[in-house]
């Protein structure tokens, strides 16, 4: 019966997949596409419009959401906090080899999702960021004393959205609450203030999420049964100090908006004279003024 039940789950989410990249096709392929960017205009001056109203009123209000946004803890830490609660918990709703084989097939489906949104960023238009772009009004909400905003990295799609809906997809394919939960926080703690500050448009978190939605389902239905997934759990049990070591590294690396990663790529575009800023933003994007 639980089978039967991942089954069903596995069997919706690739529906979900499959389905988002044929709507995308025909859109196309019926000319709708302009239509579409047009609303995507509306929605990003829709969305600044009503953010600039509320943007300055109060120091303490900027303030907070300024510690929501720049504290790791609070961003990505308190999903990957969720995805770890799921793999070690015993009750019945979690537990047993096929929720961790999920979660491991999910995991490395993030990474998928985020290499498809470098290579997007790299083969798109750039985008000004909204704190940057001067044909739109953005009021900048008040920022701690003698910091600025850098803002040199292309705006779609949104890597953070596509990271954290990614692992809020992947919970959803073990709970259903969860996911909600994890998708609420990515929403609200996650992209919310970054529209706030003038980090991306709506569209951006938009497309973010979307290539998370289509993306994770299709590479866990891809995984979840395969050898390397079986490899992987067995190596849970004969090698778990050396499994969980780097899950730790990558756990964190996630957690801390994959400072390491992002430094790593930035040595390398260093090492081979790329300049990779316009896809990969730096570490700390925040300056002293």
């Amino acid at each position: 019966m639980p089978s039967r039940r991942r089954e069903r789950a596995d069997l919706h989410w690739l529906v979900i997949s499959s389905g988002s990249f044929a709507v995308a096709l025909v859109l196309s392929l019926t000319g709708v596409t302009t239509q579409l960017i047009d609303a995507g205009i509306h929605l990003d001056v829709s969305a600044i419009a009503f953010l600039n109203r509320l943007a300055r009123r109060s120091r303490t209000v900027d303030a907070l959401i300024w510690q929501i946004w720049t504290t790791a803890a609070l961003q990505g830490g308190v999903v990957v906090a969720l995805v770890w609660g799921a793999w070690f918990s015993r009750s019945e709703e979690f537990g047993g080899r096929p929720k961790r084989a999920t979660l491991l097939s999910s995991f490395i489906g993030m990474y998928v999702c985020l290499l498809v949104t470098l290579v997007l960023r790299a083969a798109l238009p750039f985008r000004l960021r909204p704190a940057n772009d001067f044909s739109i009004f953005h009021q900048m909400p008040y920022l701690p004393d003698g910091t600025s905003l850098v803002h040199h990295a292309t705006s779609f799609p949104s890597g953070h959205a596509a990271v954290v809906f990614s692992l809020a997809v992947g919970l959803g394919l073990v709970s259903r609450r969860l996911g909600l939960l994890a998708a609420l926080h990515g929403l609200f703690v996650v992209c919310l203030p970054r529209l706030y500050f003038g980090r991306h448009f709506a569209t951006d978190i938009f497309a973010g999420a979307a290539l998370a939605v289509a993306i994770v389902p299709s590479v866990n239905t891809i995984l979840c049964r395969s050898l390397l997934i079986r490899r992987l759990l067995v190596w849970v049990d004969t090698h778990p100090s050396m499994f969980y070591g780097v899950m730790f590294l990558c756990s964190l690396d996630v957690a801390i908006d994959f400072t390491v990663s992002k430094t790593i790529i930035h040595c390398a575009g260093l090492l081979a004279k790329m300049d990779v800023e316009r896809i990969v933003m730096l570490p700390l994007a925040i300056s002293a003024s």
